[in-house]
């Protein structure tokens, strides 16, 4: 259903938003919650299908859904926003401020962790039972590098795990309070948090398993924690977008170095900047992420040059190749860029 309170949208994303969402409807999707902001004010807004399948809840554009690694613009932004400050540089080894990681000899900066450049392993602790600093440490520090730090880009979940325990040594708030604190409750963004922090729900999934739909638990927010356990709307992420892209969040020279391509020590491009992937998207300059969390996937696409914002979350994770959330945002953005 429509928003009551957005503006009149053009028909070309109502209808572009409409036909995916009802496809992905139609394949077993629960629920698609679509928005698109321009020049920073939200144009369309609009949720289908439910948002629990089980007592047969209405899915709302303020239904609070996970955003899985979505996350990782907010951390990247807050440690720029501590940069700023003189706080930390995005050159300090990750032991200045997480002193109980072993780097083994390497050089493992920040930068290398905000790009995804660090070397380190990618094994997660079991999603269902909670992890603690010292535990989610000797995790990582229990297996080799697997590549010299910025010589490869692989994406990595435990660099922004180790991020999100930086701020938290830096700042003396755990990082579900520093995300409150200092990004959600200044720019407004009422209903994004970290899931089951600040009244911001936990809510469960739906994905596909053994080609059956099922109700997927949420997994325990300790172990996504900085790289992927924020709650949002796809509202509030249309308008991150915005925000961060504008000075509102960090300097523009900050939110530069988060688009600019990250180069590996033999001059080769990575598609990543620190917490943003820079590739062009439909012939536009674009920051985009997307998120995979058992039982919802997400996608957060802004074009720069139009200052458009198209944030996609279905709860639906594992699904088949017709339920995307990318697939859904990026039909849309089209549809926006062509509208006058």
């Amino acid at each position: 259903m429509q928003h009551p309170s957005a503006p009149v949208a053009p028909p070309a994303v109502v209808a572009a938003a409409s036909q995916a969402a009802e496809a992905a409807l139609k394949a077993g999707a629960p629920a698609v919650q679509i928005a698109v902001s321009q020049r920073g004010q939200i144009i369309y807004s609009a949720a289908f299908g439910m948002s629990d399948r089980e007592s047969a809840t209405a899915a709302t554009p303020r239904s609070v859904l996970q955003t899985g690694s979505i996350t990782k613009q907010f951390a990247a932004a807050g440690i720029l926003r501590l940069a700023e400050r003189g706080a930390l540089s995005l050159d300090d080894r990750i032991e200045k401020h997480v002193p109980e990681f072993n780097p083994r000899g390497a050089t493992i900066t920040l930068r290398h962790l905000l790009s995804h450049t660090s070397g380190l392993t990618g094994l997660s602790p079991d999603p269902y039972s909670p992890v603690t600093r010292a535990g989610l440490i000797k995790l990582i520090d229990g297996q080799p590098l697997v590549s010299t730090p910025g010589s490869k880009w692989s994406y990595n979940n435990n660099g922004y795990r180790l991020l999100g325990y930086a701020i938290e040594s830096i700042t003396g708030m755990s990082f579900a309070e520093f995300v409150h604190r200092e990004l959600a409750v200044p720019l407004g963004l009422i209903d994004t948090g970290v899931c089951g922090t600040n009244n911001v729900p936990v809510p469960d999934g739906y994905g596909m398993v053994q080609g059956t739909w099922v109700r997927i638990p949420a997994i325990h927010m300790s172990v996504p924690f900085a790289a992927g356990s924020l709650c949002s709307t796809t509202s509030d992420l249309a308008r991150w977008s915005h925000l961060l892209a504008t000075g509102r969040v960090v300097l523009p020279e900050s939110y530069a170095m988060m688009t600019t391509t990250t180069r590996l020590n033999d001059n080769s491009l990575t598609p990543y900047g620190l917490g943003l992937f820079t590739q062009n998207m439909l012939g536009q300059p674009a920051a985009s992420h997307t998120g995979g969390i058992s039982g919802f996937q997400s996608s957060l696409i802004y074009l720069s040059e139009k200052d458009i914002a198209v944030a996609v979350m279905i709860n639906a994770f594992p699904a088949p190749p017709g339920v995307s959330a990318h697939g859904i945002a990026l039909a849309v953005a089209g549809a926006a860029l062509a509208t006058p």
